[in-house]
């Protein structure tokens, strides 16, 4: 006799959206989380495209600022500044969101069941063991439980920074690009006309003296209201995402993108996804169907992923002057038109596909290193 007839762990946004999903097909869904109250504490930036609106609820009342664009920083502090007339992104309230997701999974019939940490898994007979005594069972799991230890990926860390001196336009945030950090960036988050999230994400853990001569260079008169950090995954578009009577979906299958880590809208997407073949698992009484999530899932978003995987392993072979130069570049021939017109938080390989087809990135690009760029992009 199982427990539930699935049993998602991790009240994350992505797990407490697809237990809601799961519970309006009409199944009775577990929800787990290992923390006393969900969302906390905050590990991430809190920055998600206009398109989060297609792929699940948000209220406006979660919405703190709206982004229309961004100012890019070369090495040298040449800046670069992109301009819609549209809203491109909100920055929302994290922690609030979170536990909204989590409570309207609970309203449509889902079970929560909070500080309840998930000690062993058996894949194969469906069986969670809890706190290391009890366990619980369904013929369907979901892992959600994010990032683990011993996953590849990079680190985050992230300041709420009040400047006492210094008035931004809110309607903008600020990426900076170096060589020490990449394929990561530092960035400042506007959430008003004073306080922003300010912080970065790279391989290694040199950023920290980054960070706060990027804090400094707004102004040196600021206070440090609260401190973050967490990992983010390294995209793999190999990646398995199933196995036994299990399915991964989030940070735990690492669907972020390489280029800003970031992953609620590819998580959302693959919520709905994993909705649709975990229905047909149970109703055909056949675990082995979860396959089709994994391959649905890397059917829609792999040519995408890989795209800004190349683009990653491209930067990586830019040196500062490299960055300099490609900023100055981008600003001599105004490239910041097509940026305009084909750039997209989510979707970035129509940009990529317009650079190639017009010849840019050689361009923007040192011809010593130009062979080497070419094997990437084969």
């Amino acid at each position: 006799m199982w427990d539930y007839d699935v049993l998602v762990m991790g009240a994350g946004p992505i797990g407490s959206t697809l237990a809601r999903l799961l519970a309006e097909k009409g199944f009775k869904v577990g929800l787990v989380e290992k923390k006393k109250i969900v969302g906390l504490p905050l590990q991430c930036a809190g920055l998600v495209s206009w398109k989060i609106k297609k792929v699940n609820i948000l209220p406006d009342e979660f919405i703190i600022n709206r982004i229309k664009g961004t100012i890019i920083h070369s090495p040298s502090d040449h800046t670069l500044k992109i301009s819609k007339d549209d809203v491109e992104a909100y920055v929302i309230d994290r922690v609030s969101y979170d536990q909204h997701l989590a409570e309207e999974a609970v309203s449509n019939g889902v079970e929560l069941l909070t500080n309840s940490k998930v000690t062993k898994v058996d894949y194969k007979h469906g069986e969670v063991t809890i706190n290391r005594t009890d366990t619980l069972s369904a013929p369907i799991l979901v892992d959600a439980m994010g990032f683990k230890p011993g996953q590849r990926g990079f680190h985050a860390k992230q300041y709420l920074i009040e400047y006492q001196d210094t008035i931004m336009d809110p309607k903008f945030l600020d990426l900076k690009i170096n060589a020490n950090i990449s394929p990561g960036f530092l960035w400042r988050i506007p959430l008003s006309k004073t306080k922003a999230r300010i912080g970065f994400f790279s391989e290694s853990r040199k950023p920290w003296d980054f960070l706060i001569k990027f804090i400094k260079g707004f102004s040196p008169h600021f206070k440090i209201i609260e401190k973050y950090h967490g990992n983010i995954p390294a995209p793999d578009p190999n990646r398995r995402l199933y196995k036994g009577r299990c399915i991964f979906i989030g940070d735990s299958a690492a669907q972020v993108k390489p280029t800003t880590g970031g992953g609620l809208i590819l998580g959302f997407r693959a919520a709905r996804i994993a909705a649709e073949a975990i229905e047909e698992a149970i109703t055909e009484g056949d675990h082995s169907i979860l396959r089709e999530y994994h391959e649905r899932y890397h059917e829609i978003h792999d040519k995408e992923i890989k795209n800004q995987l190349r683009l990653q392993k491209t930067f990586k072979l830019l040196g500062n002057e490299e960055l300099d130069n490609a900023i100055l570049k981008m600003k001599e021939k105004n490239l910041k038109d097509i940026i305009i017109t084909y750039g997209d938080m989510d979707d970035q390989t129509p940009l990529i596909q317009e650079f190639l087809k017009r010849g840019l990135i050689t361009s923007l690009i040192p011809s010593l290193i130009w062979k080497k760029v070419t094997r990437i992009w084969k």
